[in-house]
């Protein structure tokens, strides 16, 4: 069977599992402000059709008394089961998938959304994993 017969046809509708965005304070004048996003990913099978795929995205700023940003969404992915299980490394393939990259584009949208009024700016996130 073919790799793009292991996910089924399906709309990308992500859930937000988490949000924390706190202010808490302003930089000095002149501070230098680096913001470096990371990223963790878990997939679990829940059903026997059904992957489940958590991302959460972590801003962490130096000075870390700036901000604090995190940003968690996840998203079912339906597979054909059989497929799905006779590939080498089911997680990597899940991970490197169209799905999935849409979800990491939702999430760097929504860090953007969030941040687009602070004092440092909107802070625009690379639509990519960050590991």
């Amino acid at each position: 069977m073919e790799q793009e017969n292991i996910i089924k046809p399906h709309l990308v509708k992500p859930i937000v599992e988490k949000v924390v965005c706190e202010k808490l304070s302003l930089p000095q004048p002149n501070a230098m402000i680096n913001i470096k996003p990371e990223d963790t990913i878990d997939i679990r099978k829940v059903t026997e059709e059904i992957v489940k795929v958590t991302v959460e995205r972590n801003l962490v700023v130096t000075p870390a008394n700036l901000m604090r940003l995190s940003v968690a969404m996840s998203i079912d992915i339906p597979v054909d089961s059989i497929a799905f299980m006779k590939l080498g490394d089911p997680k990597e393939y899940i991970k490197n998938s169209q799905p999935v990259r849409i979800l990491i584009s939702y999430i760097s949208n929504t860090i953007t959304n969030l941040t687009i009024n602070t004092v440092v700016g909107p802070i625009v996130t690379p639509p990519a994993l960050q590991e």
